[in-house]
């Protein structure tokens, strides 16, 4: 596949422009109060989970989706070009020949059929009907048609879910040759990585912008991870301790000033747990904060904040382990007493 993307017409500087934008489809809301900015070439990324709305924001940005409040809107003389995930803007009632035809009507037979042979397609094949195409088949002609829209602003929506290894990397080529702006939507962690330049996290209905690119956004939100896999270790130890406490103590003959001694160490390890389990929470909350993420110290502040958990992760296992031990002796010496 021999794809190039050209851009004709240059375009405003700002190329999109959102103001306390709320989108949702019903009664849901996808994405609330959004203000933000995207000037002119490079390559944003927008990522977020399955489902948070990243295609409802692309169809509302290019107006077939209304926004329930604010002002999301392009810039000056910025043409839009939309790759979309399902497909849609193949037509399938047609010959792959008459979509080329229909969207070029001033050229010549061998120049239709010499454009598709850079997608693939060569001889009887251009006479087939869209609709019998398979996946892969279909999007390399929703590239076919997307090249020729002379669009300065590129919007991709997942574009290498159908395509093989090879339309793949030559996509990946032909972005990085264009000469205008791209807005990526894609799980594809590899051309993400490659393309961009900026990133948008949608996350809880709320966008967040990430002054840099995939790559980048990896490396900090690693402390995330570790942030969820501390907060995993904690449940698990508070497990071991419930299940301790359901352990029935061996009997052992103690005076009545051990048991006082006993529930007093009990209070303390309570109080040292609950104590460590708030700067946990404090902590992790913190690293989950898609906004740390975007301050210039973002990367050192998360490091820190890595480091931080790690101690208290340490403490708060042993803190566990006394509380643990406490409880066993008290609930063994009241039971002699």
């Amino acid at each position: 596949m021999a794809v190039r993307f050209e851009v004709p017409e240059r375009g405003g500087d700002q190329v999109v422009s959102a103001k306390n934008v709320t989108v949702g489809i019903g009664a849901r809301t996808l994405v609330e109060r959004f203000s933000g900015t995207l000037e002119r070439t490079g390559v944003l990324g927008i990522i977020g989970r399955n489902g948070a709305g990243k295609s409802t924001l692309l169809r509302a940005l290019l107006g077939e989706h209304p926004t329930q409040s604010g002002e999301l809107r392009l810039g000056t003389s910025i043409t839009a070009g939309y790759y979309r995930q399902d497909l849609s803007q193949v037509p399938l009632d047609r010959t792959l020949y008459d979509v080329i035809a229909g969207l070029r009507p001033t050229w010549e037979r061998g120049r239709i059929q010499g454009h598709l042979g850079r997608f693939g397609f060569s001889g009887q094949e251009v006479q087939r009907r869209a609709d019998s195409f398979s996946g892969g088949e279909r999007a390399r002609v929703a590239l076919a048609i997307l090249m020729l829209s002379g669009a300065n602003l590129l919007v991709l929506d997942e574009p290498t879910n159908h395509l093989d290894v090879e339309s793949i990397e030559a996509l990946e080529d032909a972005i990085g040759a264009y000469d205008g702006t791209v807005i990526l939507v894609s799980h594809d962690r590899a051309l993400l990585r490659a393309l961009t330049t900026r990133i948008w996290i949608l996350h809880e209905r709320r966008m967040t912008e990430f002054a840099g690119g995939f790559a980048e956004w990896e490396e900090v939100s690693t402390e995330r991870a570790h942030a969820a896999a501390v907060s995993a270790a904690e449940e698990q130890a508070l497990r071991r301790v419930h299940e301790r406490q359901r352990v029935a103590p061996s009997p052992k003959s103690d005076p009545r000033k051990e048991l006082r001694r006993a529930q007093l160490g009990l209070a303390e390890a309570e109080a040292r747990v609950t104590d460590l389990e708030s700067q946990v929470a404090r902590v992790v909350a913190a690293l989950e904060d898609p906004a740390l993420y975007t301050k210039p110290d973002g990367a050192a502040t998360a490091r820190e904040l890595g480091a931080e958990l790690e101690t208290l992760k340490r403490e708060l296992d042993a803190a566990l382990e006394r509380w643990a031990s406490a409880t066993e002796q008290v609930e063994m010496l009241d039971g002699l007493a």
